[in-house]
């Protein structure tokens, strides 16, 4: 997309840009029920447990944080979950009183200390994916080894101020997640998707008329840098903790790659719509374009609808009307097409077919994506048990997950000399800020550090405002809590947009949380000075260890997963070591979805590293969802070999039948051997190994199965049962779709070595 954009960016005035933040900001903050209902459940529920920590006469400044932390934070907080983590926390917290007494005396060994504890319990809390209450228990006992330093004494009052505020404020969560409020996260996942995809409706609309007319229709904004797939991520995952089974994960995570693939498109389709360019080929074909944007757009407006309430299912089913609509208006767009070509061949310049070539492409790409129906994973055994796709701590260690780790504990540390070298207890927020900002890759560090600073620096100013407003002229605590609940109000409201800005508008909140602190008349603006200090400079912090010194660019993340997801996928065809029970079958396919939906958060990263990339992260999201139907169709070829075992067919027919198989194997190894060796991120070789993968390797004996199964009117299995033909022919139906498959997954893995540099596909 660079490639388009940057000369635009360099031309444009200081009023374009604010143009465009102010349309983005307008696109993100538009009104909706959804927005109205969530932000005053996640308002009403902190200023509650806000509340309920002053009334309780809790000594200690992150009460209020505590609520906000767990607030929207993560899945549904369940009563033995929450009892689980305040036991934990109990532990924890009784030994750092032991421990920070203990290493007061000797300061040398605090620093090691804090390293190794944080480092480990980032990476379990990591692989065990325990979010925000894990955070909360790190928050408060790293507060009781930040405070010893300053009031030794009363390190104890501290520890029981901090577990006091956490079980009001799991208690507080606990009563409306299950019993007063509760908001599942598939609803909000669904809700989110249907209005991703509205959003790219209007921008393809938007963008097709200044197209096809440029004088009548307003220039289309410049898609932004950042997308809404690591908000869609991140509510997958809240679902898969509240209990969503495998194989509805597998569903989901289908529909989130869909629609990142539908924006992808949609974002090419707005730069080559923004170029300047004459428009002679365009006029040629105006109504055949007009006619497959609106078939389009017909489905999308379809989809928008369908998604909050229900995903459609079935590649193999006939599709929707209006889908079918949409393929044949496409159909006549490229007959129109070719048949215009020899009026414009040689007459019009090499940047105008590019241009139209790139935006025609693009509607061939959408058209792709919605022509069929959503394809279903294989259908889990009566006995299997709910999502249990989870990393064991027995499970080797994950070098980059150690690394990120051992980030973290260096950033503390670091963080931990500031404060004791400013002499400032209230400097504390930056340990807090070190432990929320830093992340595994440089793309997903530098984002949140981005929004973190805005949100922090918003946060602050309504925060010093509230304290010169408030505390001067309101001494009783519903004056205090009508202020919180405004301010959380508007920071869950800013919070329940796309990833581009959701963070900033959270940000807002646990800055007044941090600031506003204890909901009582402020002395002065000192105290809350320095805790906004802390957080900026925690920021730095973060910044320096995480993008200058340590950088993990997405690639170094992107090549263990990658290469696990080919190794499952390997595994799951017949004969393959997962392929020889249905239980087998069941969990390495899933363990293939969670892994896959690592590597769409690790695209999203790519995709914000830019230039600095060694990955494209078009490429990878395009990669992941064909090697995901790729799994499902090799996990469903080889259940059916279980489920519904077929007779044996001649040795001809049968050899002709492994062979694709093994065609199938050596496609997939070859691949899995390159990201292996030691040219994994090199384009070239990349390239090579693509155009070593000859599309004749699999169709020959592909067809030779086909036509001895085929001969004489299906004769040679005439006589079998109808389950055992029916279970051939699927087989045969599904080796077909693989065969188009492979060749899309040999395309797109081709290209994931190397950033993205130029967003403009070639017919």
């Amino acid at each position: 997309m660079a490639g388009l954009a940057e000369p635009e960016l360099r031309l444009a005035q200081p009023s374009g840009w604010l143009d465009q933040l102010s349309a983005l900001l307008a696109r993100e903050l538009a009104p909706s029920s959804r927005k109205f209902r969530t932000a005053l459940r996640l308002a009403r529920i902190g200023t509650v447990g806000a509340g309920l920590i002053a009334s309780c006469h809790v000594n200690n400044q992150l009460g209020t944080y505590l609520v906000w932390l767990l607030v929207g934070a993560g899945p549904m907080m369940s009563p033995r979950k929450a009892s689980a983590f305040l036991i934990a926390e109990t532990l924890v917290l009784a030994s750092s009183v032991v421990m920070a007494g203990i290493l007061a005396e000797t300061p040398w060994l605090m620093l090691p200390f804090l390293f190794a504890a944080i480092s480990f319990s980032t990476y379990v809390g990591t692989i065990r994916n325990l979010g925000a209450g894990l955070l909360l228990i790190q928050v408060v006992c790293l507060s009781i080894f930040y405070g010893v330093m300053f009031e030794p004494g009363d390190i104890g009052w501290a520890a029981a101020g901090a577990f006091g505020g956490s079980v009001i404020a799991f208690g507080t969560i606990v009563l409306f997640d299950n019993w007063l409020w509760p908001d599942r996260g598939e609803e909000i996942l669904l809700e989110s998707l249907g209005a991703s995809v509205a959003r790219a409706r209007s921008l393809l609309l938007e963008a097709a008329n200044f197209y096809l007319d440029r004088r009548g229709a307003p220039r289309p904004p410049l898609p932004p840098p950042t997308s809404d797939l690591p908000a869609h991520m991140d509510f997958l995952s809240r679902a898969v903790a509240e209990g969503v089974s495998e194989h509805r994960h597998a569903i989901l995570l289908a529909a989130i790659t869909r629609v990142a693939r539908i924006n992808l498109d949609v974002d090419r389709l707005t730069f080559a719509a923004r170029q300047d360019v004459p428009g002679e080929v365009r006029a040629m074909v105006r109504p055949e374009i007009q006619a497959s944007v609106e078939a389009i757009a017909a489905v999308f407006e379809e989809l928008a609808r369908e998604l909050p309430t229900h995903i459609a299912v079935g590649v193999d089913q006939p599709p929707p009307a209006s889908r079918t609509r949409a393929r044949s208006a496409m159909e006549v767009l490229s007959a129109r097409v070719i048949q215009v070509r020899p009026a414009y061949i040689g007459r019009v310049s090499s940047a105008e077919l590019e241009n139209f070539a790139s935006f025609t492409d693009s509607l061939v790409a959408l058209t792709g994506h919605i022509e069929r129906l959503l394809d279903e994973p294989p259908q889990p055994p009566a006995t299997a048990p709910s999502n249990r796709a989870v990393p064991r701590l027995t499970d080797a260690p994950d070098p980059a997950l150690v690394r990120y780790s051992m980030k973290v504990g260096l950033c503390v540390v670091i963080a931990y000399v500031i404060g004791l070298l400013t002499q400032r207890a209230d400097l504390s927020t930056i340990l807090t800020t070190v432990l929320i900002t830093a992340l595994p890759t440089y793309g997903a560090a530098l984002r949140k550090m981005i929004l973190r600073i805005v949100g922090a620096l918003i946060g602050g100013a309504v925060s010093l405002l509230a304290i010169i407003i408030v505390t001067p002229n309101f001494e009783t605590l519903p004056a205090y809590l009508l202020a919180v609940f405004i301010v959380f109000y508007v920071s869950a409201y800013s919070s329940l947009t796309s990833g581009r800005v959701a963070y900033a508008g959270k940000q807002i909140g646990t800055t007044f949380a941090l600031v506003f602190a204890g909901l009582s008349p402020a002395l002065g603006v000192y105290e809350p000075l320095w805790r906004i200090w802390g957080i900026l400079l925690g920021t730095v912090v973060v910044a320096i260890v995480t993008l200058l010194l340590w950088p993990e660019y997405a690639g170094d993340s992107l090549l263990p997963r990658l290469r696990k997801v080919i190794r499952d996928t390997l595994a799951l065809a017949p004969g393959g070591s997962a392929a020889d029970t249905e239980d087998n079958i069941q969990q390495a396919n899933a363990d293939t979805m969670r892994i896959l939906a690592e590597i769409l958060h690790i695209a999203d990263d790519a995709q914000m590293e830019g230039r600095t990339s060694m990955v494209n992260h078009n490429a990878i999201v395009e990669a992941a969802g064909t090697l995901r139907r790729i799994a499902n169709r090799l996990a469903s070829i080889a259940t059916g070999r279980i489920v519904t075992p077929v007779p044996q067919l001649d040795p001809v027919t049968e050899s002709a039948r492994e062979v694709v198989l093994d065609a199938i194997r050596r496609h997939l190894q070859s691949w899995l051997d390159f990201f292996s060796g030691a040219d994994s991120l090199s384009a070239p070789a990349a390239q090579a190994v693509a155009r070593a993968q000859s599309p004749d390797d699999l169709a020959m004996p592909l067809d030779q199965f086909s036509s001895r199964l085929e001969e004489r009117e299906f004769a040679r299995i005439a006589s079998w049962a109808i389950d055992h033909r029916r279970a051939i022919l699927t087989e045969l139906h599904s080796m077909r779709r693989l065969e188009y498959l492979l060749s899309q997954s040999n395309r797109w893995l081709a290209q994931i070595p190397g950033p993205a540099s130029n967003p403009v596909s070639r017919m």
